[in-house]
């Protein structure tokens, strides 16, 4: 008969063996989907900024962020993992139509580098097609409520407004299309648009007056509250609010 001590030692040196049990098919798809999220998230890495131009496609107009841009900023993007994948399919979607007007023998020029020297202004247009003579295009893919909203109104969003004019002052385009898809159907909306030039006078002064501040060293006060969308959105946001300066209304640049 084995003494107390010695049964003691028997059982410590037993191990419990636990059998996991197999995941369920949703755990597995829900371990997918967030697998997925966690790998693109990483692109939102800290990154240095620092650019000597406007950029067309930035949705962002404020002065003080501009001022920032111009001045170099570390800062980290706060986009979703939906996000994202939305700004990839949009890429994909790009290929796709550069595709039909390939075979369609009218694509006369895609990602087109353009700049303008005063105000410093420089990006990269969609395209230009032969039309009827050339014309830009841009490309935009939308969810259903925004194409049909697109197609009520027929007029693009501010922001293609202003994107498109710019390109087709430093092309010396005439016209052009802002051509939407639905990425629910891929219905396509293409939306002609003509260069306005008083649009982009008032723009451009606009702009010559942002640029100065920054050469002047004189960072320009907040246009927005902080509850305001587009602080809310803006990566920049939590820098620009920590600095002490009093916040008041005032008529942005």
């Amino acid at each position: 008969m084995k003494s107390i001590k010695m049964l003691k030692s028997d059982s410590s040196e037993k191990k419990a063996v636990v059998e996991s049990e197999p995941l369920s098919g949703r755990q597995l798809e829900d371990m997918l989907c967030e697998s997925i999220d966690i790998k693109i998230a990483e692109r939102n890495e800290a990154v240095y900024k620092k650019m000597d131009y406007f950029r067309p496609s930035a949705t962002n107009q404020c002065s003080r962020f501009w001022y920032y841009m111009f001045d170099g900023v570390t800062y980290t993007p706060s986009f979703s993992s939906q996000t994202y994948r939305i700004f990839d399919n949009g890429h994909a979607v790009h290929e796709r139509l550069y595709s039909y007007f390939r075979d369609m023998g009218i694509l006369v020029a895609e990602e087109v580098p353009i700049s303008n020297d005063d105000p410093p202004i420089q990006g990269t247009a969609d395209g230009i097609i032969d039309l009827d003579g050339h014309k830009l295009i841009e490309l935009k893919s939308i969810s259903t409520e925004g194409f049909q909203y697109r197609q009520l109104a027929h007029k693009p969003s501010d922001d293609h407004v202003r994107q498109a004019n710019l390109y087709m002052h430093c092309l010396g385009l005439d016209s052009g299309f802002v051509i939407y898809e639905n990425k629910n159907n891929q219905q396509i909306l293409p939306i002609y648009i003509e260069r306005d030039d008083v649009f982009l006078d008032k723009l451009f002064k606009k702009y010559r007056k942002i640029h100065k501040a920054f050469l002047d060293g004189q960072k320009p006060d907040r246009p927005y509250k902080r509850t305001s969308k587009h602080c809310a959105r803006c990566d920049l946001a939590d820098q620009c609010w920590s600095e002490n300066v009093v916040e008041k209304e005032y008529e942005s640049f």
